[in-house]
């Protein structure tokens, strides 16, 4: 299998100049290539911080992360941001839709920072909404949308660059049970399509959809078993 994710003793300390706080202590973990993975621990864990870690947000202290194979802390900011713009896609808790632009127009927003031509960039968000079963919305503001279809839309536009890994962070976090639901079997969905998933959670009902789970505890990962 190729991993996309490979962690080898990663470390975060972070130095307010009067206390040391070491975040993550020598984390090691790897993750496949399809593989839909939860990492779950409460507040203070150090989920977050490995969040940031994973999604190039931060960088380790010391360890070494690969992503599909390419050491991270080679890299510059411009090869971060350009990772972070088409090679991971991002879902956060927050839609963070604008609300005056429809649906497409909200999803084609990272092949804008791309650059990519205006026609290709409305073909493919099109084609991104259609696999998130949201086709005949693509005209709507996001206003117009429930809960669950705005995090729709923003799954669309976290895949529209066709991103080596989807890295959702608490994704279910604002929604109801019944949106938390629906954008949960979206998941299932693109898992069983091969897609890479990292999901965040606190919420072990919600890291049981995924195939395994890390657990984040005083900043140190343990193996869950598959679900």
């Amino acid at each position: 299998m190729t991993a996309i994710i490979e962690l080898s003793a990663v470390t975060k300390t972070y130095d307010t100049g009067v206390v040391k706080v070491d975040a993550l202590r020598g984390v090691n973990a790897r993750i496949d290539e399809g593989e839909y993975v939860a990492v779950v621990g409460p507040s203070g864990s150090g989920k977050s911080t490995l969040m940031h870690i994973l999604g190039c947000l931060d960088v380790p202290t010391s360890g070494t992360y690969h992503l599909a194979g390419e050491d991270v802390s080679t890299m510059t900011e411009a090869d971060l941001a350009a990772v972070r713009n088409r090679r991971i896609g991002f879902v956060f808790q927050q839609f963070n839709l604008l609300a005056s632009m429809p649906a497409w127009r909200n999803v084609e927003l990272p092949l804008v920072y791309a650059a990519v031509p205006r026609a290709e960039r409305k073909e493919r968000a099109l084609a991104a909404l259609a696999k998130v079963g949201l086709a005949e919305r693509a005209d709507h503001k996001p206003g117009e949308l429930s809960g669950g279809q705005q995090q729709r839309v923003a799954v669309a536009r976290a895949l529209v660059t066709e991103p080596a890994l989807l890295l959702a962070d608490e994704p279910t976090g604002n929604l109801d049970s019944e949106s938390t639901t629906d954008v949960l079997n979206l998941f299932d969905e693109l898992s069983a399509l091969g897609r890479t998933i990292v999901l965040i959670t606190h919420e072990h009902d919600v890291a049981a959809r995924a195939g395994r789970s890390l657990i984040v505890r005083d900043g140190s990962i343990q193996l869950g078993a598959p679900a």
